[in-house]
């Protein structure tokens, strides 16, 4: 149901190419800023016309790039277990929310986010098998330097999980701390440049900038063969015309220059295409989750990711609410249909997004990680087994009968009837009598339930060292210059 070749299309061929054909031009006639020295001197060394900061791409030139970029690759993760394919028809890749400055859970409120926060959606992400990967900076440790605080992230990543992850990264120089770091954990670059051990996400300046921090980083990954998620952060009427189509062609032409930018760099180097694209709301500013252009935004940003035979990110579990309402369930749940229908490879922000990114919520990740797991089983398809199709059941319960006592009944629903922990279904004087528990104060049990459960996967005594070690030298430096 949601695989790839399964995955719902929105766009003709006809409209699918003029689209392409719109983004060409773009790269062509109007080109990007990159505001980086080596970045636009690989440009020039192409071949590729530039002209003080703005290049201009040739259509054919960015067409050969993005085909040395594979359709599929691995992504190691520190317990072999748990290493993963990515593209290629593989289940997605599933993270928890990246991001935000504030955490929330109803028992202390809305606060600004630190080191033991992190750690606990670290923990709930190893704890819930329907995650399979842990994004890095769940949420900021504000109390620490922000010169610093990557690794720290990064180090808790590392150690609280053994799945692999989505680094940090927003620079070059804390991108080349992540690589360093995956090379203590996997044995070295060697062994990091066979197999890619972390994944970048770099995004776009938009509208058509490639600035300086975010071109360093894409750079540092490429150098060493990591996968790059390359995403454009399109707001409709803000970074990107008003139009879905408009922005479309414009989300094509800075995510392939984005790749052909990295083929340059490594030929061959793993790429996503990456869409974020909402709308703005005129009457806030802010970012709007769950609407109509959001949902187009998924579901023809992977049909196009498709066209150029690139992995797709995109979707996830977004919404624009303040709190876990009907708002927040009806934003997500747009957002999930869309994000899987569309066959979507990797899914960054899938459990615990709230306030448009602002906050990582505990109770929301617990009603998230619930919807993956319904949406995973949905994802299974119907069996169609002699059993499953029950002649047998049916005639020993006859014309008129009930199936609640039918042998077949007790043999086989705890298997094939799913009864939601989250989502219960009492008669309204069991819920009266019972406190009339709400959906947030049920999220409250289970993410407890869920951060209870979780098991210390432990590390080798010698990495932890070395990279306690790394970590406490890179602090008694000054940072690094990023600009």
């Amino acid at each position: 149901m949601f695989e790839p070749e399964n995955a719902v299309k929105v766009l003709t061929p006809e409209q699918e190419e003029k689209v392409h054909e719109q983004a060409m031009r773009i790269l062509e006639e109007i080109g990007t800023d990159v505001l980086h020295d080596q970045g636009r001197k690989i440009a020039e060394q192409a071949g590729l016309k530039v002209d003080g900061e703005r290049v201009r791409w040739d259509r054919g030139f960015i067409m050969e790039q993005v085909a040395k970029a594979p359709a599929s690759f691995t992504l190691a993760a520190r317990n072999p277990e748990r290493t993963l394919q990515v593209g290629g028809g593989a289940p997605p890749v599933l993270m928890g929310v990246g991001g935000p400055p504030f955490a929330s859970d109803m028992d202390r409120g809305r606060r600004s986010g630190d080191i033991n926060a992190h750690e606990d959606f670290v923990k709930m992400t190893q704890a819930t098998d329907v995650l399979n990967c842990v994004q890095v900076g769940a949420c900021e440790p504000v109390e620490l330097d922000v010169n610093f605080r990557h690794m720290d992230m990064e180090y808790s990543a590392i150690r609280w999980s053994d799945k692999p992850y989505t680094t940090y990264g927003t620079s070059g120089p804390k991108a080349r701390d992540g690589i360093r770091m995956a090379e203590i954990v996997h044995g070295g670059r060697d062994k990091i440049e066979a197999t890619p051990a972390l994944m970048g996400i770099v995004n776009p300046n938009s509208p058509l900038i490639w600035d300086f921090r975010m071109t360093d980083a894409l750079i540092a990954w490429a150098e060493a063969n990591q996968p790059i998620v390359v995403t454009p952060f399109l707001l409709a009427g803000a970074t990107s015309t008003v139009s879905t189509a408009g922005a479309l062609a414009q989300q094509v032409a800075e995510a392939l220059s984005g790749v052909a930018l990295a083929q340059l760099i490594r030929p061959g180097v793993p790429c996503l295409y990456g869409s974020f694209f909402t709308a703005l709301d005129m009457r806030t500013g802010s970012p709007a989750f769950g609407t109509p252009e959001s949902v187009f935004g998924v579901l023809a940003g992977s049909q196009l990711a498709r066209r150029y035979g690139l992995p797709f990110r995109g979707g996830g579990g977004l919404c624009s609410a303040n709190q876990l309402d009907a708002q927040a369930a009806f934003e997500t749940m747009m957002m999930l249909w869309a994000t899987f229908l569309a066959g979507t490879d990797v899914v960054l922000h899938a459990a615990g997004w709230l306030e448009g990114g602002l906050t990582a919520s505990y109770e929301k990740f617990a009603y998230d990680v619930e919807l993956l797991t319904q949406f995973r089983l949905q994802g299974k398809g119907i069996g169609f087994s002699d059993e499953e199709l029950g002649f047998e059941a049916l005639a020993d319960v006859g014309p008129g009968g009930l199936f609640l006592a039918s042998k077949h009944t007790k043999a086989h629903f705890k298997e094939w009837l799913y009864m939601s922990p989250l989502f219960q279904t009492p008669d309204f004087s069991s819920w009266d009598v019972s406190g009339r528990q709400s959906t947030e104060q049920a999220a409250n049990i289970a993410w407890k339930k869920l951060l209870e459960s979780y098991e210390d996967p432990g590390i080798d005594p010698a990495v932890d060292e070395e990279l306690r070690e790394y970590i406490a030298t890179r602090k008694l430096d000054p940072p690094e210059p990023e600009d």
